[in-house]
Formats: C-alpha cells, sequence, structure tokens
C-alpha cells in the first residue's frame, strides 16, 4: 500500500526488461522488502503445460529472508511459468491456463 506508513511503490515487472536490471518489487519496512535481477532474456522453459523459448529469467530476493534465493521464468504473452528455489531445488510449475 504505497502512501501508507511510508510504503513505497514497487515494480512487478518492467515493460521493457533489458539484462542487469535490478529493482525493488515492493517496500514495506520489515513487511516486504522484495529485489529482482533481470538475469537473461532468451531462456528456454519446459513445464507440465508446454515448452517456452525467449523466456525471462529473474532472481528474487529479500533482505528478511537472507537465506532465500529464486529464479523466475515469464514466457511472452503467458507469464509466470516457473520458479526455482535455489537453495532446495523445489519448482513451481505451470500446469493449466484456465480462461472463463
Amino acid at each position: 500500500m504505497a502512501g501508507v506508513n511510508g510504503d513505497k511503490p514497487g515494480i512487478v515487472m518492467k515493460a521493457h526488461p533489458v539484462v542487469g536490471d535490478f529493482y525493488r518489487q515492493e517496500f514495506s519496512l520489515g513487511n516486504a522488502e522484495d529485489y529482482a535481477e533481470t538475469l537473461s532474456l532468451n531462456e528456454s522453459v519446459t513445464v507440465p503445460f508446454g515448452s517456452f523459448d525467449h523466456c525471462l529469467r529473474s532472481q528474487e530476493t529479500t533482505p528478511l529472508e537472507p537465506d532465500l534465493l529464486e529464479d523466475k521464468f515469464y514466457a511472452p504473452g503467458v507469464g509466470s511459468v516457473l520458479e526455482v528455489d535455489e537453495n532446495t531445488g523445489e519448482r513451481t510449475e505451470l500446469i493449466k491456463i484456465v480462461t472463463e
């Protein structure tokens, strides 16, 4: 909630990302202090839903959980397709898209 109690707005995803972009996703001191860095714009990813090329790969972390390090993959025209916990190897994968 930007503007409330000193909270600041953040960026979920840049409109024109560039490798090396480092940005704050949200900032609420002591509550939400997430950061992301764009690592690649040309990753290939295969998940149960299918295979995707030209995916953006970001690495996300927060000082509130110093051991947390996640790589996230976003496919053009789809969005988030894969998240990988770099410490445990745990994966969160896209399995289906539901439209109504």
